[in-house]
């Protein structure tokens, strides 16, 4: 007990000398010629401690500095403890193999996220981007008329406990994992064909790439309640997520009375490796037909490694809509990518199926994705991409190049 008391005192001797001597140099114009670790070998040639209480300076220090450089290199705009103000653009190059399509730069995303808590127990999120998406139902391919700005997420989250949290608002629909996956943190910069197809995604509308309900980013509105429960060490074994949505779509309300029930659950066997399912039912009106309901099913199993540097995952999603003889669609994909020199430089190729129809011959669609991502800093990154494509119904060459430069803050 006497000896652990008599560190503590020598530690806190250390510390008053180590600011001490800090005070002085930076008094005298000194301190720009000094470091940490000379001041700590200083001190230790004095006596004043010992070379094992430097070593644990060191330590603290480092530490904190790794604390500090973490929150500088986030760089959020935080007031108070309730909110963080984060966001990104994204700057785009397309190149079409195909003609009648128009190559060149735009902007694709320009977003501001609103996050923040008003106790332990409760936060919420605001999801903004200012450049022009697919509004709620309408008869265009996409899902309505362009609407910029546009409000993606606006939820408040409620966490009694890990293995209960209740989110109600505008949310992402919990159906595949690449449809959760945020757009800054996409590996590649086209999503897949079948969750661009099944999930409310963007798609390609001139291929019939677009889900039903149109274009809603993957959006609906309603309540979800999940959770974590297994604790093995530091992370879960099981992952639970059931919602009960208005299924039309994202700033809009229900065009039926009836509501979408969508259902997914994750299994963890070790911490690097995660298998799950998805099932959503719904009974909606499509954009081809806005006053008609019909029946939405998607069933989903999904797959993912994580390996320090190694990352490969993939999924299998199966879709159909309509009352009577309902169109059958079912798609996957696999996808790798590497890092090298220190998490910056990350290849990623990704081997992507889609058929829009099983029931007809010659529908199925073939991509071979490649990527190549430079990441600077955890902030910024750019990422080239190219697609080569190839349809069993189709002859054209329509592949595709893109480069993207991303910026956050």
């Amino acid at each position: 007990m006497r000896s652990n008391q008599t560190i503590k005192t020598k530690l806190r001797k250390g510390l008053l000398a180590f600011s001490l001597v800090t005070f002085g140099l930076l008094a005298s114009g000194v301190v720009k010629a000094q470091t940490n670790e000379d001041l700590l070998k200083l001190l230790v040639q004095k006596g004043t401690i010992s070379q094992s209480e430097a070593d644990s300076l060191r330590k603290t220090y480092e530490d904190r500095d790794k604390k500090q450089q973490a929150v500088l290199d986030s760089f959020p705009l935080r007031l108070g403890r309730s909110l963080s103000l984060s966001g990104y653009s994204q700057v785009v190059y397309q190149n079409f193999q195909q003609s009648g399509k128009t190559n060149g730069f735009t902007i694709k995303r320009a977003r501001l996220d609103f996050q923040g808590h008003f106790s332990s127990k409760f936060d919420y999120r605001l999801l903004m981007d200012f450049v022009g998406n697919s509004g709620p139902n309408g008869s265009a391919a996409t899902g309505g008329s362009l609407v910029s700005p546009i409000l993606l997420d606006a939820y408040i989250t409620y966490k009694p406990w890990s293995w209960l949290n209740i989110k109600a608002g505008q949310i992402l629909v919990q159906f595949s994992q690449e449809n959760l996956t945020q757009d800054r943190n996409l590996e590649l910069v086209e999503r897949s064909q079948v969750v661009n197809a099944l999930v409310a995604r963007k798609g390609d509308s001139g291929n019939g790439l677009v889900d039903s309900i149109g274009n809603q980013n993957g959006r609906d509105l309603g309540i979800q309640v999940n959770g974590s429960f297994g604790k093995i060490k530091d992370y879960n074994l099981v992952d639970y997520y059931f919602q009960v949505l208005n299924g039309a779509g994202i700033n809009t309300l229900d065009n039926n009375s009836s509501k979408d029930l969508d259902a997914r659950l994750v299994f963890h066997p070790i911490k690097a490796l995660s298998l799950g399912g998805s099932y959503y039912n719904g009974y909606d009106r499509f954009t081809s037909s806005l006053t008609k309901n019909q029946e939405r099913i998607r069933w989903g199993f999904e797959g993912a490694l994580d390996l320090n540097n190694l990352d490969v995952k993939g999924e299998w999603i199966k879709g159909q809509e309509g009352n009577s003889n309902p169109t059958v669609h079912d798609g996957y994909y696999a996808q790798a990518g590497y890092f090298f020199l220190h998490h910056s430089l990350q290849p990623v190729v990704r081997y992507d199926v889609y058929n829009p129809n099983v029931d007809k011959a010659d529908q199925t669609a073939k991509y071979w994705d490649l990527g190549l991502n430079y990441y600077f800093n955890i902030w910024t990154k750019v990422q080239v991409y190219y697609s080569l494509r190839g349809e069993d119904n189709l002859h054209i060459a329509n592949n595709m190049f893109e480069a993207q430069l991303q910026l956050a803050f």
